[in-house]
């Protein structure tokens, strides 16, 4: 029982949860529930796909990435760009990932993951069927 305490605890920590860390989203009444999990370290030696941004590049690479339910997208961001829900209604606040991280998120839900980066505001897609 200890440990899965200790592991919720990590897991609440590791992903943001107000503060000014800005790495949470705000979670008001109407705010979706995470439906994507952190992976925890290290990523799989093979992730199902890579998203991948680059200081040079204003964009995710690729843009739009399809996978299965329960599968997993690792991300790494630059030390200029990171990962964050878009829209007025966030497709998922769970999906953050900071500057300068790799984090591998396991998508439990099929839709439609709309993120941004926050400072220079391009946009990517993952759909999960």
């Amino acid at each position: 029982m200890m440990r899965s305490s200790l592991l919720a605890t990590f897991f609440l920590v590791a992903c943001g949860g107000g503060g000014d860390g800005g790495g949470g989203v705000d979670g008001g009444a109407d705010a979706p529930a995470a439906t994507t999990v952190m992976v925890v370290d290290p990523c799989p030696a093979t992730p199902d796909a890579t998203v991948i941004t680059e200081d040079s590049s204003f964009a995710y690479m690729p843009a739009a990435t399809t996978i299965t339910q329960g599968q997993v997208v690792k991300f790494v961001t630059s030390s200029s760009h990171d990962v964050k829900p878009s829209g007025s209604k966030p497709s998922d606040p769970g999906l953050v990932v900071g500057f300068n991280k790799t984090a591998c998120l396991r998508f439990t839900q099929t839709g439609t993951f709309n993120f941004v980066c926050s400072i220079h505001g391009f946009a990517g897609t993952i759909q999960v069927n």
